[in-house]
């Protein structure tokens, strides 16, 4: 037998010259993308002026809002039309599988998603920042003759969009790196590499923004007990639950929304329609959930178990209508909308479940019943909640048994199949 030839030793990383390019490239990344961050979110946040924050209650907004939100779906569709963007564009997870995002198409996917979130699309600011950061990254990594290093560079600029967006520069390089997966040939240069990245974008975002999402959400602390760790289990089977619930309500809409998918300007026009009038009767349901999970927070209890899980399908509703008429945004703010809401109600329904132990497990645990990122959603529910070591262990139980519920078991895949088998869909979407 020929004897096997052993890989050439690895040259120490600091002797490497694409390491220091890389490491360079991360720096001028977190310059551009804290500050195009901080514009992206200083028009986010003050576009959201014509909605009234104080509303909670059951039919506590305004009829006129759906002139609003039927009208930014009018000017997401004329920037569709305008820029001959494709009925559907890569999401946030796409993207980071494939480690690409097409520099062309960031300057009309920042633009959709800023009207789309201004005008209360039930979506998240993380995927115009993605996009941003991964353009950024994929053009500059374009020059390098090494596919590794290309892709390398992409996931370094994603990190350093996220770095100033999220609590901690370590969960921005968290997520990337457990959402792209990179190959173990390039893992070293993307750690370092988005860790730069983010840290720097952090360090010009803090001081400027003056908040972080850090101790976000003030829930009350609970004494951790042995058996918190099997009401993890249960949580996180609530959490999983609801995520199943989350992906049906998703394919019905996706559905019924077919026939209006070559109507590039009136289907968002629709969309934005419904959504308003689901604002109307649930103001809660309004933009990314972000504050919206505050007033939850503050007034659960007032506001009641009952109302809470109306409030969490009509969320599910709103986001499902946003995601397939055209509007652009992420999930993972609206998912943990979401799972923080279904968390309190069941603290409600089941007063003995501390509400920390309940918000925190299925805040996590509902996104990671879909998203293979254990890591980063139990670091964000403890970093935001401002829990300790011993709470993030039935955090840590809630996502594992959602995510081996739901897509570890298969069940997503047998509805994509499902759906993609039924021949009346087939032909009604006329695509794919």
């Amino acid at each position: 037998m020929a004897e096997e030839t052993e890989a050439p030793p690895m040259a120490p990383l600091a002797h490497s010259k694409d390491f220091w390019r890389l490491l360079r490239d991360a720096v001028v990344f977190g310059v551009t993308l804290a500050f195009g961050g901080l514009a992206f979110l200083f028009v986010v946040e003050n576009g959201d002026f014509w909605s009234d924050p104080t509303s909670d209650g059951w039919w506590g907004g305004r009829w006129w809002w759906v002139a609003v939100t039927a009208g930014a779906g009018l000017v997401v569709g004329l920037i569709r039309r305008v820029l001959t963007m494709p009925a559907r564009t890569p999401g946030l997870v796409d993207e980071l599988a494939t480690e690409y995002v097409e520099p062309r198409s960031v300057p009309g996917a920042v633009a959709v998603s800023a009207v789309s979130l201004v005008g209360g699309a039930s979506l998240g600011p993380e995927a115009a920042l993605g996009a941003m950061g991964g353009g950024l990254g994929t053009h500059v990594g374009q020059r390098r003759t090494d596919p590794d290093m290309q892709k390398a560079t992409m996931l370094t600029g994603t990190a350093g969009a996220y770095g100033g967006l999220l609590v901690s520069p370590i969960v921005a390089t968290l997520l990337v790196l457990e959402l792209a997966k990179p190959d173990r040939r390039r893992l070293t240069h993307v750690v370092f590499g988005s860790l730069v990245a983010a840290t720097v974008a952090f360090a010009i975002f803090y001081p400027i923004a003056g908040t972080t999402f850090l101790g976000l959400y003030d829930v009350p602390s609970y004494t951790f007990e042995d058996w918190h760790i099997l009401a993890g289990v249960g949580l996180g089977l609530a959490a999983a639950l609801g995520a199943l619930v989350l992906a049906v309500i998703t394919g019905v809409v996706r559905r019924l929304a077919a026939p209006l998918t070559t109507r590039t300007v009136v289907r968002p026009v629709v969309g934005g329609a419904v959504f308003g009038l689901l604002a109307v009767a649930l103001p809660l349901t309004l933009f990314t959930g972000s504050e919206q999970l505050e007033t939850v927070v503050a007034s659960g209890s007032r506001l009641g178990a009952g109302f809470l899980l109306a409030v969490v399908l009509a969320k599910m509703v709103a986001f499902a209508v946003c995601s397939e008429t055209g509007f652009i945004g992420g999930p993972f703010f609206p998912m943990l909308f979401i799972g923080g809401t279904y968390g309190y109600a069941i603290h409600l329904l089941v007063p003995d479940v501390p509400l920390a132990l309940a918000f925190s497990c299925v805040f996590a645990a509902l996104p990671g019943a879909v998203v293979a990122a254990p890591f980063s959603l139990v670091l964000l529910a403890a970093l935001m909640m401002s829990l300790g070591a011993l709470e993030t262990v039935p955090i840590a139980v809630a996502v594992l048994t959602a995510y081996i519920a739901v897509t570890g078991s298969g069940v997503l895949v047998a509805l994509a199949k499902r759906r993609k088998g039924d021949p009346e869909f087939g032909s009604r979407r006329g695509v794919r």
